[in-house]
């Protein structure tokens, strides 16, 4: 299952680095790729994660997130 998510106050590679950090945390989680310029991350999911605990992880590491 592929998970699109919008995220907001990105600024550089180092925020992409963070972000991916957070969402690579959770359980569940094969893969991260984020999109810096297109504002966006993309998740594959090894089993169903709640958009809440998504959410979470990526505002948790400072960011604002909509799962998409």
């Amino acid at each position: 299952m592929i998970k699109k998510i919008a995220i907001e106050g990105m600024s550089c590679g180092h925020c992409v680095m963070h972000v991916e950090e957070a969402l690579k945390s959770l359980s569940g989680i094969k893969s991260v790729k984020v999109d810096l310029e297109g504002k966006s991350a993309t998740v594959e999911l090894a089993y169903e994660v709640e958009d809440e605990k998504i959410i979470a992880a990526v505002e948790d590491a400072g960011y604002e997130a909509i799962v998409k």
